[in-house]
């Protein structure tokens, strides 16, 4: 646990800035995608919030249930699952974050998770999201997979290693979240090669 870099321990800006929204929805449960090791989630809950968190890895959620465990948090529950099939019934959760997750996909998965987290959100349900634009100085580097989808190397924690991303235009984001009835995007004045979604059902 001390080994966990310090901004892995503290929630995303951007998750703490829609607090305020969360609140005007009476939001009280919230599904994290991709929650990794837990920082999203233990401020949420903190604050009030009922949540699961959701990721692929394994040894992530082991880090996060830790955490869980040394700050006594019994309003998070944890799942091991992929996002493009979703282990929640229909029309279960009042919101759905998911912080710089999504993209890292192809654009058929990238459509089937949004239509998977449609499919559990309730009525006037929420989804945050951001995702990687098409301005990104990355778009290009790499192996090309698809228009527009790129196999990068990364080096994250003194590990290198290939991970896809999918750059979006606001086109195709309008496109792809047709479903939902509101739909609001903006680029992050701080991180400007990025989308912020916010997705109202």
């Amino acid at each position: 646990m001390h080994q966990l870099p310090r901004r892995l321990k503290t929630p995303v800006p951007l998750v703490v800035d829609e607090l305020p929204a969360f609140r005007r929805h009476h939001v009280k449960n919230v599904l994290d995608l991709g929650c990794g090791a837990g920082r999203n989630c233990l401020f949420l809950a903190k604050e009030g919030f009922d949540l699961v968190g959701l990721d692929i890895s394994g040894s992530a959620l082991r880090i996060t249930n830790a955490r869980l465990h040394k700050e006594r948090m019994a309003n998070i529950g944890l799942a091991r699952g992929t996002m493009i099939n979703l282990p929640f019934g229909n029309c279960c959760l009042d919101t759905v974050i998911s912080i710089s997750v999504i993209h890292h996909a192809v654009k058929k998965d990238i459509q089937k998770i949004i239509s998977e987290v449609y499919r559990i959100l309730r009525k006037n349900g929420m989804f945050f999201t951001n995702v990687a634009s098409i301005e990104d100085p990355r778009h290009g580097e790499g192996e090309e997979v698809e228009k527009n989808t790129f196999r990068i190397l990364e080096a994250f924690e003194e590990k290198r290693f290939e991970e896809l991303h999918h750059f979006l235009t606001r086109h195709e984001i309008s496109e792809m979240f047709a479903c939902f009835n509101n739909l609001d995007v903006e680029l992050l004045r701080e991180k400007p090669h990025y989308w912020k979604i916010m997705a109202t059902k």
